[in-house]
């Protein structure tokens, strides 16, 4: 398989330089009248010459194989096959990323590892072959054993794949071992203690279209120092790009519920909660929360980006508790969207009455609303709040064809705020606040199941995906 791997990495390569002579030619080569298109032809060959130059960087290149696989495949069949290269990516992935390193790409049971520190990526070589070692002492039939190839070198490094010499060389390397072997370039040896790496020279070998033979080392890693005992392998699962993808989506979709169940309902329970409102000086601060909401929502899910874009791995727990709160979002909206549809005795049923608030609430639907200490606009004013705000509804007074709103906006405090802002030459009345209780009704308590319900679906339907 490692044969394979370098042959294909090679020919990958060197096609990848056939086609850029090929459309260097193209582009140099024009007719001879049309000077122009020449030369932009140049100028676009000229900066593609240049970045290519940019991104060649030194780099460490490690190359991973599992002897034997071939075989394995073809007596066991697909399906333990899998299995078995689940079990290699789940010893390997943990241990390449605990240092430092990046996965550029698999294929079958072949991982291709890039590196900027080359013992890093000696370290991983050696804690590879201990983690695999220590699974076959925990589990008598797991024999796996893996061939490791290390080179550094010069390479084209890109966002997605490291491209170059380095690369074709790393792969030669791993294909001369056997199982459980370390073999490492002279580029990478030179750069290391070999003595506390354990290398040894093991010889020279001839790689096609080279002039000079390279030498190789080799790691007797089983006298190493226990690289292994660093990397986690059973409390976090591996995290890959489409995985993470998969729980953003998952996770700003039970955020956005959230936020509407606290709008709908939450932020009705603790402003008409005495004892949660006074647990603080400014118990305004508890129920002017709506404002800041959307503000709040945009910063986790710019967090939540951040966050999963740097994590490789996360807690099984984390997940099942991130698909169960997609379930409940898709559970209480089926719910609630098909109770919006009903109509005649059924719609009077799920919209009956369970229960109702305690107090009269007092919902600002302007911006820029001023409370006043005194039912009088010309009185101090002790705050201005904007549209979407809940504040507590304490007396009523109408003064002069005004209606005022007494409410609470501190410990002890009260101030009064307008319900309607009457006409003036030229401005139109406006509607300032509106007065009224809240009820919690029976579609709402039917949504709520519904959302129980998708949350356990989601929590228990969560599947480890093979790796």
């Amino acid at each position: 398989m490692g044969q394979d791997f370098a042959t294909r990495s090679m020919l990958g390569f060197a096609a990848s330089s056939s086609r850029l002579a090929r459309l260097g030619d193209r582009i140099i080569m024009p007719a001879k009248k049309n000077k122009k298109p020449q030369s932009e032809a140049r100028s676009f060959l000229h900066g593609l010459v240049r970045q290519i130059k940019r991104s060649r960087k030194p780099v460490t290149i490690l190359f991973t194989d599992v002897e034997g696989s071939t075989s394995y495949w073809d007596r066991h069949g697909d399906i333990k096959g899998r299995l078995m290269i689940d079990q290699h990516n789940r010893v390997v992935f943990p241990v390449i990323r605990n240092y430092k390193g990046r996965i550029i790409k698999t294929i079958g049971d072949a991982v291709m590892a890039s590196f900027r520190d080359p013992e890093n990526a000696m370290k991983a070589a050696i804690a590879i072959q201990q983690g695999l070692e220590q699974k076959r002492k925990e589990d008598r039939s797991f024999r796996m054993h893996v061939r490791i190839g290390v080179h550094t070198g010069q390479a084209i490094v890109e966002r997605s794949d490291v491209y170059g010499d380095a690369v074709n060389v790393a792969a030669r390397i791993e294909s001369r071992g056997k199982g459980g072997d370390i073999l490492v370039s002279h580029g990478t040896a030179s750069q290391l203690n070999k003595v506390a790496y354990h290398l040894k020279k093991k010889g020279s070998f001839s790689l096609k279209g080279k002039k000079n033979p390279l030498t190789i080392y080799q790691c007797n890693w089983q006298d190493s120092a226990k690289f292994v005992d660093t990397v986690q392998f059973t409390s976090f699962l591996p995290f890959a790009t489409q995985q993470k993808a998969e729980l953003l989506m998952h996770t700003a979709v039970t955020i956005g519920l959230l936020y509407f169940i606290y709008i709908k309902y939450l932020r009705y329970v603790v402003a008409d909660s005495e004892r949660l409102l006074f647990l603080t000086l400014d118990p305004a601060t508890l129920l002017n929360v709506h404002p800041i909401a959307p503000v709040v929502l945009i910063l986790a899910v710019a967090l939540a980006i951040q966050f999963f874009g740097s994590i490789h791995t996360i807690p099984g727990w984390v997940v099942r508790l991130v698909k169960g709160g997609f379930g409940f979002a898709i559970g209480f909206a089926a719910l609630y969207l098909l109770m919006m549809t009903f109509s005649g005795s059924l719609e009077q049923e799920v919209r009956r009455v369970i229960s109702r608030s305690d107090h009269l609430f007092v919902e600002v639907v302007s911006n820029n609303t001023a409370v006043y200490a005194r039912p009088n606009s010309d009185a101090d004013v002790l705050r201005y709040t904007d549209s979407g705000n809940l504040l507590l509804l304490a007396d009523v007074k109408h003064i002069k064809g005004i209606t005022w709103n007494k409410v609470f906006v501190g410990s002890g405090r009260h101030g009064w705020v307008e319900r309607v802002l009457p006409p003036r030459i030229g401005v139109p009345e406006k509607r300032l606040t509106l007065a009224y209780k809240y009820y919690f009704r029976y579609q709402d308590l039917y949504a709520l199941i519904g959302g129980l319900l998708g949350f356990l679906w989601g929590y228990l339907n969560f599947r480890v995906r093979p790796f």
